[in-house]
């Protein structure tokens, strides 16, 4: 039965392994795939946000501010961290705009990504951006390491204005790699590997990172498959490895990357032996069994001995006092039993009598002990008490001995003097705080006391100097205390630094006279009087504008005895309008307008403000009165505003705008125009923001433009403006107001030029027609040429150029007069216009030479059936009147799917093919691309 368990055991564990082993390399496969998989997707959500963020509006408008574009790019790197640079150049590689403001001035046009995005390679490999990583923080120090990943951007008409270009970092992948292992972060050795489409690591162990492996997994993943095998790496170790290849995703073309995962064949196939041994192991549990079966009949045999072991820990962790009785028929256990509970009967009796003893010498220990901390502790009490006091005085404390030495300094001593307590401790007062020029006098007075005993400055509040540290004197404010202590004495000094309450009182001071000044010298008349109306001040001015230097009566008589009127200055003012009457009574006087007529003097405006006046706890103590002269404003304003009845007359009789917008963007001023081209008056106007008045749209341009007119710039630009008559073409003019250097508002003038626009275009419109044909002529022809060149090299897509003539049509000419030419030509327009798509243009260049541009070509096929089709449309004649004349064409066609193409050379190899297709016999067409040509 033992061989054949054996037997049994080793086939179920090799047909197990040999599965298990499958299975384990499997999932490195499918780890190697997902991580690929990921990468892909991963790319492409970059690839394709960059894509549709090079074409968002506030990209590829040039109206959008700078500061709302780098909001934009900085949202996006918000958006997505592992942006680590994001910007947009214009088309010499210089960067313009970009995240955090890093590059910006910079030339960038070297640098791979901008010269490839032009050619429709927008996504470039792992790379070190050495000038980038110095701007970036970088606390751990490694290598910066980034792809790119740029697109061209355009304006509105399809220009391209420059590369808007992104550096997204590596750190990314390395995401992402952690992601992928992180279900197997128990599995022990599993490493994963990144290697670029020439073999070299771009992410994996320090030993392999950027050099290049040349490993027969890579090879395989090379040819875009997926699996893994078991193979020998250049350490010497053997390692089972999952291998795929990064095939992209949607429209993201991948970078080729081949992602390698592998781990030690010993580990990798560990489960393996661990599964062998379970099933070795369950073979040798019937053994086991029996071994319990005797284990647990000796177990009743000597589980007596086991209860007295409990017994006894018991009885050593003092819970029970003896074991008690036991059933066992072994005699053995008995007398063991007993044995142990004589001994433990005499140990009990020796400790309790070893208890008491310890109990008395510890009752007499603790009361001596009580006895000594009681009465220390109430000394200790008593001299925190004293020193806590000291020490937390708001006052200087210094103690002296009778030697005139320092015995004592707390930590206000401290600040005042800046001596610290251990430096001074034992010092004299004289060496320390007293001035030179008072050292003499304290010394003497010590000496005066040590004979007499007393001194006539112990408890008084004494002013005098003392010197800090630094040797700078100050005023102090001291009380000295004398204490006896038995057959000596010492002296007690509390200190308060008075520099600041000095610094105070003599400002104060100093205020006062300063006020006194002020209100002597300034224009403002100032009266100031006390709670019952007596006038306690008034100032010079306030004399000079009432003409009177009396002292005044009661609140009640001052209009009368001032002459003080309403402000239409011939109403006497009632007593209660009175302004110093109003604060009396508590009211606040805020510019309340009133007339001053002495005898003898002119009348004068004035505007009056006043306060009442009140002590700290609230109590009325007086009023203060302000007036202000406004005699001459008043004559200013009735002057401005009949200058400015003339302005608006002139402004709003003129044929064009004008306005006045502050620096917060709101009308000041509008004139009648506004009105007439808007529907809206002046009135609605003065007070609303542009965006209120013109639109949204406006307001984006208006606040570029203002920035430049804050910097003192007179800008002139033309736009078109929705109005109530339709759309005008406006030419609008706006001066910077700048008044001493600051920027106000600016004055802005717009002149209607629709008509004069209208015909500019209308005459560049003919300027670029064929008369005869109504077809394109040269000039329009170089324009839209050029135009599909840039398209084709944005898409990728093929571009055909066909050179088209009359063949022997100097003949027609000859035979039948340059009108019938004329009609031919018309013909011959009309029948090619026809057999071409509406995406095509067919242009007329002189005489008989016509061009098409034919655009979004996948391969030369497409432009040879155009070419048949242009053909075949001649093989009907032309009614030429009385008579029916055959007309044919040779087209010569230059194709290029290449680029870029310069125009000159696509025009030579077109003029070639036409040459080639005349000499062939004439109607029909000659095919050549730049590197090779093909006859028909």
């Amino acid at each position: 039965m033992l061989v054949l368990t054996l037997l049994t055991l080793q086939l179920v564990i090799d047909t197990l392994t040999r599965q298990v082993e499958v299975d384990i390399s499997r999932d490195l496969a499918e780890l190697a795939f997902q991580t690929t998989d990921k990468l892909d997707r991963g790319m492409y959500e970059r690839y394709r946000e960059v894509k549709l963020m090079a074409e968002r509006y506030e990209i590829t408008n040039a109206h959008v501010p700078v500061d709302a574009k780098r909001k934009v790019l900085e949202d996006m790197q918000i958006t997505h961290p592992y942006y680590a640079w994001i910007g947009l150049t214009d088309n010499r590689g210089i960067v313009r705009i970009s995240t955090k403001q890093l590059l910006e001035g910079k030339d960038v046009s070297a640098r791979p990504w901008f010269s490839a995005a032009y050619e429709g390679v927008h996504l470039h490999d792992v790379h070190e951006a050495v000038l980038l990583a110095k701007l970036l923080p970088n606390p751990g120090g490694e290598p910066k390491r980034f792809f790119d990943i740029a697109f061209p951007f355009r304006n509105p008409e399809g220009i391209v204005m420059g590369i808007f270009g992104t550096h997204l970092s590596w750190q990314w992948a390395a995401d992402v790699q952690r992601s992928v292992l992180r279900p197997l972060a128990q599995r022990k050795g599993v490493d994963t590997l990144i290697l670029s489409r020439e073999g070299i690591v771009l992410l994996g162990p320090e030993a392999y990172a950027g050099k290049p492996l040349a490993l027969e997994s890579f090879e395989i993943a090379r040819n875009r498959k997926n699996g893994s095998l078991v193979e020998t790496w250049p350490d010497g170790k053997r390692y089972l490895v999952g291998y795929s290849q990064s095939s992209g995703h949607d429209s993201y073309p991948g970078l080729g990357w081949v992602v390698l995962v592998r781990q030690p064949l010993d580990q990798a196939f560990m489960p393996v032996e661990e599964l062998r041994s379970k099933i070795l192991w369950t073979g040798v549990g019937a053994a086991v069994v029996v071994s319990l079966l005797v284990w647990m009949f000796s177990r009743t045999i000597v589980r007596p001995l086991g209860t007295i072991t409990r017994h006894a820990d018991a009885l050593r962790a003092g819970m029970v006092r003896e074991i008690p009785p036991i059933r066992s028929r072994l005699t053995e256990v008995q007398i063991l039993q007993h044995a142990l509970n004589a001994l433990l009967a005499k140990l009990l009796s020796n400790e309790q009598d070893l208890r008491d003893l310890n109990a008395t010498l510890e009752r007499r220990v603790t009361q001596r002990t009580v006895e000594l901390a009681n009465a220390a502790d109430e000394l200790r009490k008593g001299e925190q008490r004293v020193r806590a006091i000291i020490d937390t005085a708001l006052d200087a404390f210094v103690g002296v001995d009778a030697a005139g030495r320092i015995s004592d300094w707390n930590p206000r001593a401290e600040e005042i003097f800046g001596w610290r307590r251990e430096e001074v401790l034992g010092m004299t007062v004289s060496e320390t705080i007293i001035p030179s020029r008072f050292q003499q006098a304290h010394e003497a007075g010590m000496k005066r006391f040590s004979v007499s005993g007393s001194s006539g400055v112990i408890g008084r509040r004494l002013h005098l100097f003392a010197l800090r540290r630094d040797g700078t004197e100050f005023p102090v404010e001291m009380t000295i205390g004398l204490i006896n202590a038995g057959e000596t004495h010492f002296f007690g000094t509390f200190i308060q630094d008075i520099s600041e309450r000095k610094r105070i009182e003599d400002a104060l001071a100093r205020e006062r006279e300063l006020l006194k000044a002020v209100m002597q010298s300034i224009d403002v008349g100032v009266v100031v009087c006390s709670g019952s109306g007596e006038v306690l001040m008034l100032n010079r001015a306030a004399k000079a504008i009432h003409a009177r230097r009396d002292a005044p009566h009661s609140p009640e008589d001052w209009a009368g005895h001032y002459s003080l009127f309403l402000a239409d200055g011939s109403t006497p003012m009632p007593p209660g309008d009175l302004p110093l009457v109003k604060v009396l009574n508590g009211d606040v006087v805020d510019n309340a307008e009133l007339v001053v007529r002495p005898p003898g003097h002119e009348a004068r405006h004035l505007l009056a403000s006043g306060r009442p006046l009140h002590a700290t706890d609230g109590a009325s103590i007086g009023a203060v009165i302000a007036f202000k002269d406004v005699t001459a404003m008043k004559e200013s304003a009735r002057r401005l505003e009949a200058s400015e009845r003339k302005l608006r007359t002139i402004t709003d009789n003129l044929p064009v705008l004008i306005g006045y917008i502050d620096k917060d963007g709101r009308y000041l001023f509008a004139n009648a125009t506004y009105e007439d081209w808007f529907g809206l008056s002046s009135a609605d106007i003065v007070g609303k923001t542009v965006r209120e008045v013109m639109g949204e749209e406006f307001d984006v341009h208006h606040q570029g433009v203002m920035q430049r007119n804050a910097m003192g710039e007179t800008v002139s630009f033309e736009m078109k403006i929705p109005g109530a008559t339709g759309i005008r073409i406006v030419e609008v003019t706006r001066i910077p107001d700048h008044v001493e250097g600051s920027y106000r508002g600016v004055y802005v003038l717009g002149a209607d030029v629709s008509a004069a626009r209208l015909h500019e275009e209308e005459l560049s419109r003919l300027a670029r027609i064929d008369t005869l044909t109504g077809l394109p002529n040269r000039r329009a022809y170089q324009e839209r040429l050029e135009a599909a060149l840039q398209r084709a090299r944005r898409s990728g897509q093929g571009v055909a150029l066909m050179f088209l003539d009359v063949d022997h049509f100097k003949q027609v000419n000859d035979t039948l007069g340059h009108a019938a030419g004329d009609t031919v030509l018309q013909e011959f327009a009309r029948r090619v216009k026809g057999a071409v798509r509406v995406t095509d243009t067919v242009c007329r260049l002189a005489g008989d030479e016509f061009t098409v541009i034919l655009e979004g070509l996948k391969s030369s096929d497409e432009a040879v059936l155009v070419g048949d089709k242009i053909v075949k449309a001649f093989a009907r004649p032309f009614d030429m009147g009385k008579t029916q004349r055959r007309v044919s064409t040779s087209i010569g066609i230059a194709f290029a799917s290449a680029f870029p193409v310069a125009i000159s050379a696509l025009e030579e190899t077109a003029d070639r093919a036409l040459y080639g297709a005349k000499r062939e016999g004439r109607g029909r067409h000659a095919l050549l691309t730049l590197c090779l040509s093909v006859g028909s």
